[in-house]
């Protein structure tokens, strides 16, 4: 590229081939122009066709750069990071190659930092559903104080955006901020490297932005392959949830500290909250509780309140070191949870329901309808029916 690239855009790949093609296709597709992208996509020794798609591209797009790992590193801290020092655009972003963009994500990124020439600027993101296209937006970004724009603030003024949802794809960084402060990830982690670069850009910026728009479509997968909810990855993500906080601790005030509290307990209680935790026997729950209770210590109950109503007593149990009572009182969470999405299923359900009778066609085919109740009650079920099956077999 004879000119210096805009925006690099930094993938780690691995095993994506189902998803990967509408991912890239999604940058094609963005309305600041695809050319001032250079995409960098870092194939983590994929085992199925990722590898020949990432070249694909490369080959036919001169901005879109494949680079393959000789070992899997098995975590995407690694070709995050690798994609950061081969960055030559003036401002960087990430991207999961299972999800998406909206066409306009990156023109109102860009245009909001150079307006306010930030460290960096962050959008917000909406989920779907791989299986039925639903989508919703995450708790974090449903408070009214993230409903409005911040511009230059940083984190002395603005503590409360350390409890939103960790998002390294929603926040465009000027690349020499990255480097200045060796802003990088830690490696080997599968979760939880993520939280820790996002507190490096807070503590570092001395002026961030937020603008409330979606930029970002985040893919809620079912698949087998996906790490939702095993037993195993239960265990290995709450421990990494919980070294990571332990990590960052020091880093923040304890007000600062008060709020990313929020963050980490909402991705410790998405996985202990859940039925595939009690079928753990209790040695191990009580063993991954005394761990969790470790980040809770010294937890804002005023805070807490605030985002986890509900949680807080559960909290209050494991800071307290009842470990039993808090077996229980998780239980009762888990059942909440359980309810909770079956009545949404419920109302879903209802509410397709409801648009059909109030659709045109079914005002229009409404006579239809009358007619084959009436021929169901005399001929299916009724007298004239009885009376043919008489002679049928009399």
């Amino acid at each position: 590229m004879s000119e210096q690239p805009l925006i690099s855009v930094i993938l780690p790949i691995y095993n994506v081939e189902k998803y990967l093609v509408d991912c890239l296709n999604s940058l094609l597709n963005q309305t600041i122009d695809y050319k001032r992208l250079e995409v960098i996509m870092v194939n983590d020794c994929s085992t199925d066709g990722s590898g020949q798609i990432v070249d694909e591209y490369a080959r036919k797009y001169e901005n879109f750069i494949a680079i393959h790992l000789d070992q899997n590193s098995g975590a995407p801290g690694k070709p995050r990071n690798i994609g950061i020092e081969k960055a030559t655009g003036k401002y960087t972003i990430f991207l999961d190659p299972d999800d998406l963009l909206p066409p306009n994500a990156y023109e109102l990124l860009y245009n909001g930092i150079i307006k306010h020439d930030s460290d960096f600027i962050m959008g917000k993101m909406t989920s779907f559903d791989d299986n039925t296209g639903a989508q919703y937006e995450h708790i974090t970004f449903k408070n009214y104080l993230l409903q409005k724009h911040y511009y230059n603030v940083n984190i002395n003024k603005v503590p409360f955006f350390l409890q939103v949802k960790t998002a390294v794809y929603l926040k465009l960084v000027k690349t020499e901020f990255l480097k200045k402060h060796k802003i990088k990830f830690i490696e080997g982690m599968k979760n939880g490297e993520d939280k820790y670069y996002d507190i490096q850009l807070f503590i570092n910026a001395q002026k961030f932005s937020y603008i409330p728009k979606c930029v970002y479509l985040y893919r809620t997968r079912n698949d087998v392959n996906n790490l939702s909810m095993t037993q195993r990855s239960l265990t290995s993500t709450v421990e990494n949830d919980v070294k990571v906080a332990l990590i960052i601790k020091p880093l923040l005030s304890r007000e600062q500290y008060n709020y990313f509290q929020i963050n980490v307990f909402r991705s410790v209680l998405w996985r202990i909250c859940d039925p595939e935790f009690n079928k753990l026997p209790v040695n191990k729950r009580k063993e991954i509780l005394m761990s969790v209770s470790k980040v809770v210590e010294g937890y804002n109950k005023d805070i807490v309140v605030r985002y986890l109503k509900l949680e807080e007593p559960f909290l209050s149990l494991l800071e307290r070191g009842y470990f039993d009572e808090a077996l229980d009182y998780n239980s009762i969470l888990i059942s909440r949870r359980w309810w909770f999405a079956r009545t949404k299923e419920l109302q879903n359900v209802y509410n397709r329901n409801m648009q059909i009778r109030k659709s045109t066609s079914w005002k229009i085919t409404r006579p239809l309808r009358k007619i084959n109740s009436f021929l169901k009650l005399h001929f299916t079920d009724g007298p004239l029916a009885k009376n043919k099956e008489s002679e049928i077999t009399g």
